[in-house]
């Protein structure tokens, strides 16, 4: 990346962290491009060299969250090849997953907060995303491949991890992130005794 598309990434990124500043604050529709330009010290030209509306920016604002989030994982989740792992490596709530997952939101709380708050992040991309990465190739290792039991179960799923998360989240992410790992590990399998791989 040479020094002109640096600085032109790196304008984006402001503009991006404008908008999750201002969604803490207000709807997404009572936001507008001025706005967004002021709380990243730029102006409406540099916004229109950009993006062609504030659309086009979330648009971009949530990819990037989706990718930070993927991005998080590392090479646990990326190109893991899920039909040559055994089950034992399937198991995806241990820490080997959620330590990755909770850091991520840990460092983003901000946008953690935002993201699951607002009505202008569409979660199903996210959800979608996940579901058709890793609850399917593994449900499906699983034996379990009916298309209805794997949305569901996998909406289980997210929906129980998140509303984990947003708890902690709303804590002030205080409690140790391997803490949090043993509470969603405790409530998928309850009598496990502690530190025992579910």
């Amino acid at each position: 990346m040479n020094k002109s598309e640096a600085k032109f990434h790196n304008t984006a990124a402001k503009m991006d962290d404008a908008l999750i500043a201002l969604l803490e604050q207000k709807d997404f529709n009572d936001i507008s491009i001025m706005d967004v330009c002021e709380k990243a010290g730029v102006n409406r030209s540099t916004f229109y060299a950009h993006y062609d509306n504030l659309y086009d920016l979330l648009k971009e604002t949530q990819e990037r969250a989706v990718s930070d989030f993927f991005e998080s994982f590392g090479t646990s989740f990326g190109a893991a090849d899920f039909s040559k792992m055994t089950a034992e490596e399937l198991i995806f709530i241990s820490p080997q997953y959620l330590v990755p997952y909770l850091t991520f939101i840990k460092q983003n709380r901000r946008l953690y907060e935002v993201y699951n708050n607002s009505n202008a992040f569409p979660i199903g991309d996210m959800d979608k995303q996940l579901i058709e990465n890793i609850f399917v190739p593994i449900y499906a290792k699983n034996g379990v491949t009916d298309k209805k039991i794997v949305e569901y179960m996998s909406h289980y799923f997210i929906s129980g991890v998140t509303a984990i998360t947003m708890e902690w989240v709303r804590r002030g992410c205080e409690d140790d992130i391997l803490f949090i790992c043993e509470v969603i590990s405790r409530c998928v399998r309850p009598y496990a005794r502690a530190g025992e791989s579910i």
